[in-house]
C-alpha cells in the first residue's frame, strides 16, 4: 500500500512538473526569438550604414586614383623636361572658347550631369585632382545611368582637366575623343544658360526664384518614340 501511495503522489505531481518544464522551454524560446530579432534589426542598420560607407569609399578611391594618375603624369613630365606653357589667349584664338566656358561655369550654382557610370568614372578620374574639384552632394545611379549634381566650381575643374586631355600630345585617340565629347556637351549646356538670360528692358524668360539649370546629357542614343 505504501508503494502505491507514493506512486500516486508522484503521478499527481507529474502535470505540474510537465507544465513547469514547458513554461521554462517557452521562456527560453521567447528569449532566443527576442535576441534573434534584435540581432536582425542591428544587422539591417549595419547593412544600410555599410552601403553608405561603401559608396563614400568608392568615390574616395576614384579621387585617390586620379591623384596617383596625376602624380605619375607629373613625374613623367619632369623626366621629359620643362613643360610648355599655354599660349596667351588672343582675340580669335582657340583659348577664347575655353576661357568663356570657365567664366560661365564660375557663374552658376550647379549643373546636372547624366551619363553612363563608366563615363562618370572617366570624368571623376580626370578632374578630381584639380584644386577646384569637389565631390557632388547628390549622385544617383539607375540601370548603369548616373545622375549627379555638380557645382559650378567642380565644372571648372572638369573643363580644365578635359581641355588638358584634348591638347595632350601623348593622349590616345579614344581618350581624346571622350574628353572632347564631354567638353562639348558641357559647353553646349552652359551656353544655353547664357542665352536664356533676359535682355535689359524685356520680360524675363524664367522666374528669378527658379533659375534654369544646365543639364548636361552625354548620351547620343535616339529618343524612344511613343506609339501613336
Amino acid at each position: 500500500m505504501f508503494g502505491k501511495g507514493r506512486l500516486s503522489e508522484k503521478l499527481d505531481e507529474l502535470p505540474c512538473i510537465i507544465t513547469r518544464a514547458v513554461q521554462d522551454g517557452l521562456t527560453g524560446i521567447r528569449d532566443k526569438l527576442d535576441n534573434a530579432h534584435s540581432a536582425a534589426r542591428d544587422a539591417s542598420n549595419s547593412a544600410a550604414s555599410a552601403s553608405r560607407g561603401v559608396n563614400d569609399l568608392h568615390l574616395e578611391i576614384q579621387r585617390l586614383g586620379a591623384e596617383v594618375t596625376n602624380l605619375r603624369a607629373a613625374i613623367k613630365t619632369l623626366h621629359a623636361g620643362p613643360a610648355e606653357s599655354h599660349p596667351i589667349a588672343g582675340p580669335n584664338s582657340a583659348e577664347d572658347d575655353f576661357d568663356t566656358l570657365l567664366g560661365l561655369a564660375a557663374g552658376i550654382a550647379y549643373a546636372e550631369i547624366t551619363c553612363h557610370r563608366d563615363t562618370w568614372d572617366f570624368l571623376v578620374t580626370q578632374s578630381s585632382g584639380g584644386r577646384h574639384f569637389r565631390l557632388p552632394g547628390f549622385v544617383e545611379e539607375d540601370d548603369c545611368i548616373v545622375n549627379a549634381d555638380v557645382s559650378g566650381r567642380t565644372l571648372i575643374a572638369v573643363l580644365d582637366a578635359l581641355w588638358r586631355v584634348r591638347h595632350a600630345p601623348d593622349a590616345d585617340p579614344g581618350t581624346r575623343h571622350l574628353a572632347t565629347k564631354i567638353y562639348g556637351r558641357i559647353g553646349d549646356a552652359l551656353q544655353q544658360i547664357e542665352t536664356s538670360e533676359p535682355e535689359p528692358g524685356r520680360s524675363p524668360k524664367f522666374r528669378r526664384d527658379q533659375p534654369p539649370v544646365a543639364h548636361i546629357v552625354i548620351d547620343d542614343r535616339p529618343a524612344v518614340q511613343a506609339n501613336s
